[in-house]
């Protein structure tokens, strides 16, 4: 059965200006999303490449027309060889039509478009944008793509699609791929499609899977044969993803041919993944450490209730249950108030960090807690004065002072904060 690819509808510790960093005003999730998988073209010189956007219908405008909402917008290709020259560009305008205003504000509901490029083997620099044609606001990605070369070795596989879903129509077959990468709420289980080339017509071939989290943590080894029936085999395998938390992982396949085992090297490809559940930030890769990252503003109890959770899943809930008593606006599925705290830790981790995470320290602390001071004086070279730091808080009446007593960049607090807390505490009350 053939397979048909579908889509559906300076120095170390330079500080940025801490000051001007406004608090979060969009959801953390980027305005699309891109994928680009390459595949055997079926020629010795070149191979395909299938780029995938996926457009959020609530980052572009819509217009009523008679009883239905319409929505333009252009998107344009740019692949850049090593050299940061343009080899190939592509635009084109897609239509989008629903027939609800409700639809126009969802972040659930997108347009999926693709096209297929034939390039040369080699490594580029993907330069995509999508400019909506009402508002004109033009939006970027650029990501880094390898366009493998499927000619030169007796087995090697094509790039891994992670699949949304599978649709069967008669003998065909089509695949909706899940371009954001996000396994989290696909009904506890994910497939994957890849293609396998081989120069035998008929051969014996073992493909041995594994994925691991970002501590190198195994968590399946799985060892699958297949015989294939020619020289393009289209493989489709499914995994179950019940017991994954939340966080970031990686997916390696490796085929070999069963009757070369010992002496041919495995072809093999690498497929990152995460699960992120409900309206969690996309910035939170791991857990345990979101919980860590708590510690500033979780009650003792609480902290320690989630910490000592016995399962992943008593853990995410806990977890979810501190958000949502914090969240401002419960009628809406957004959570302001968390994804403030965690854009605020990651850019403590940006702009902070030293021999330690940025929000381990006591800027990365200040700011999480009480976010961009007003004004920030800063003393690098003082004459007879370690180098330190004003941060003025208006609405506090009050300025913190950080002093960096080794020279290396670890600004100390100097000045207690008790106060601020309290008044904190009391605000989120």
């Amino acid at each position: 059965m053939k397979i048909f690819l579908f889509f559906i509808v300076s120095t170390s510790f330079i500080f940025a200006q801490v000051e001007a960093r406004k608090p979060v005003t969009t959801f953390d999730l980027p305005e699309y999303f891109v994928d680009a998988l390459s595949f055997s073209s079926g020629d010795s010189v070149s191979s395909r490449v299938d780029v995938y956007i996926q457009v959020p219908y609530d980052a572009i405008q819509f217009v009523k027309k008679n009883d239905r909402f319409t929505a333009r917008y252009e998107v344009t290709l740019n692949f850049m060889n090593e050299e940061n020259t343009s080899v190939m560009e592509k635009v084109w305008t897609e239509d989008v039509n629903v027939p609800l205003f409700d639809y126009t504000e969802s972040k659930r509901a997108f347009s999926l478009t693709q096209r297929s490029v034939t390039i040369t083997p080699g490594i580029y620099t993907l330069r995509s944008q999508v400019r909506d044609n009402e508002s004109k606001k033009a939006f970027h990605v650029i990501k880094k793509i390898i366009v493998g070369n499927y000619s030169t070795k007796a087995i090697s596989v094509s790039d891994v699609m992670l699949v949304n879903k599978i649709s069967n129509d008669g003998e065909r077959r089509s695949i909706a791929p899940n371009i954001s990468g996000n396994i989290g709420e696909n009904n506890n289980s994910f497939s994957i499609f890849f293609e396998i080339y081989s120069s035998r017509l008929s051969d014996s071939l073992e493909m041995h899977f594994t994925i691991n989290d970002m501590k190198g943590r195994e968590l399946l080894n799985k060892f699958q044969n297949y015989r294939s029936r020619g020289n393009r085999s289209q493989i489709i395998t499914r995994f179950d993803s019940a017991k994954y938390a939340t966080g970031a992982y990686q997916l390696n396949v490796e085929v070999r041919s069963v009757l070369d085992a010992a002496d041919e090297i495995p072809a093999i490809k690498q497929r990152s993944f995460f699960v992120r559940w409900g309206n969690m930030p996309i910035s939170i890769s791991d857990l345990d450490l979101a919980i860590k990252q708590m510690r500033y503003i979780a009650k003792e109890d609480e902290y320690e209730k989630i910490e000592e959770a016995d399962t992943d899943e008593s853990k995410r809930k806990l977890f979810d249950d501190f958000w949502a008593k914090r969240d401002p606006d419960p009628a809406t599925k957004r959570n302001e108030y968390m994804e403030e705290y965690y854009s605020r830790v990651e850019y403590a981790n940006k702009n902070f960090s030293h021999y330690q995470a940025g929000w381990k320290t006591d800027m990365g602390m200040v700011f999480i807690l009480f976010g961009s001071p007003n004004n920030v004086e800063r003393h690098p070279f003082d004459i007879d004065a370690k180098p330190y730091e004003i941060w003025s808080y208006y609405d506090y009446n009050r300025s913190v002072i950080f002093v960096d007593e080794s020279g290396f960049g670890d600004y100390r607090l100097l000045t207690p904060i008790w106060d601020m807390l309290q008044r904190l505490k009391t605000n989120q009350q």
